[in-house]
């Protein structure tokens, strides 16, 4: 099942807010943070937009955005398209899941070495 999803990348400015006010409104508006060439994604709800909607839906998040991040001197750049599934970007949550498992598996493997 496909589905649309909003990608942003921020640069950040020195005399700007700090990234974590930023990445803390990202967060409040439903971006989850990623690794890669962009630092968000938003996924849209819907699946099988319509033309309209996804541009609804492009007007609406874009306007979030710049409402929100209105003030903070920053730069946002957005992409949006259709999402082919989960191996289209890699959310910083998941890949956090990934590195505590490899992280016990290491140290069982050191137990058993020394044991």
């Amino acid at each position: 099942m496909s589905k649309y999803v909003t990608m942003v990348s921020v640069w950040f400015y020195s005399e700007g807010a700090s990234p974590s006010q930023v990445i803390s409104k990202l967060l409040e508006l439903g971006f989850k943070p990623l690794r890669g060439a962009y630092d968000f994604v938003y996924e849209h709800g819907e699946v099988d937009m319509t033309e309209a909607n996804l541009s609804n839906a492009i007007v609406e998040i874009s306007n979030a955005l710049h409402k929100t991040l209105s003030g903070f001197k920053v730069l946002f750049n957005l992409d949006t398209h259709l999402s082919e599934g989960d191996d289209d970007y890699s959310p910083l949550e998941d890949i956090d899941a990934e590195l505590e498992e490899t992280r016990k598996e290491l140290e069982r493997i050191e137990n058993e070495e020394t044991e």
